[in-house]
């Protein structure tokens, strides 16, 4: 699995290689780090999107870490993301860009490696997929790319971080595919990613790309205290 390494401090780039060639040595795993000294170069490689993971310091000069994880997720990046800082004031942040965990500085092996346990959790659920039928053909769907399910004119329509897709199954029989959370049935048309969703509005969650998905009156409280359950456990995870 590749790990992008960032941060513009030379010998906190190299402990975290480090520690990651001695999980992997420890865990039998094979990873593949690629150290960058700024989130310019990363933003900049194009094998950036095939990363499984990315360690981000959030103080670096001109784009910081949190930035750098914003930018990635806006283009769609589904990896995990770990925010390495030696403050906790940006843990807000962390929750914003779907972060997978907070790493504080100075690094200790065993906090790498609870990190490095909370990224193959993520990694494992991002490499999850989907069969649908869509036009003749049966595609695999990344689970972690599916923002949003509804259906309109009497068709199930995926809303994917790249685009939408016309999906020859219904709504129940979808959501019984994706298995619960992060995916909330919160009306009879529509199933939402809750990594997805930026805010609750009125009878509506606000997507991150900006779409509304609507909430059913009937059982709206039990929906948004879902919700919130959700997004607390997802802060108590950092």
């Amino acid at each position: 699995m590749r790990i992008a390494f960032c941060d513009d401090i030379q010998s906190e780039r190299e402990l975290l290689l480090g520690f990651a060639a001695r999980y992997a040595a420890e865990h039998s795993l094979r990873i593949e780090p690629r150290p960058y000294s700024n989130a310019e170069s990363l933003l900049g490689d194009f094998d950036a999107d095939t990363m499984a993971a990315m360690f981000l310091d959030i103080y670096m000069d001109k784009i910081n870490g949190v930035e750098a994880a914003r930018i990635m997720r806006e283009r769609g990046y589904a990896g995990a993301i770990v925010l390495c800082t030696a403050s906790r004031d940006h843990f807000a942040d962390g929750f914003v860009v779907d972060a997978s965990h907070y790493l504080l500085k100075p690094v200790a092996y065993e906090n790498f490696s609870e990190a490095m346990r909370r990224v193959l959790r993520v990694t494992g659920a991002a490499a999850r997929a989907v069969s649908i039928q869509s036009g003749g053909n049966k595609l695999p769907v990344p689970v972690a790319g599916i923002q949003y399910a509804e259906v309109y004119n009497h068709e199930t329509l995926l809303h994917l971080s790249g685009g939408t897709l016309a999906a020859g199954v219904s709504l129940s029989a979808l959501e019984d595919m994706l298995g619960g959370d992060p995916f909330l049935r919160c009306y009879r048309s529509y199933i939402v990613n809750m990594d997805y969703v930026e805010r609750i509005e009125g009878d509506a969650f606000v997507m991150k790309n900006g779409d509304r998905v609507l909430i059913a009156r009937d059982g709206r409280k039990g929906v948004q205290s879902r919700y919130l359950a959700y997004v607390f456990s997802r802060m108590e995870g950092l």
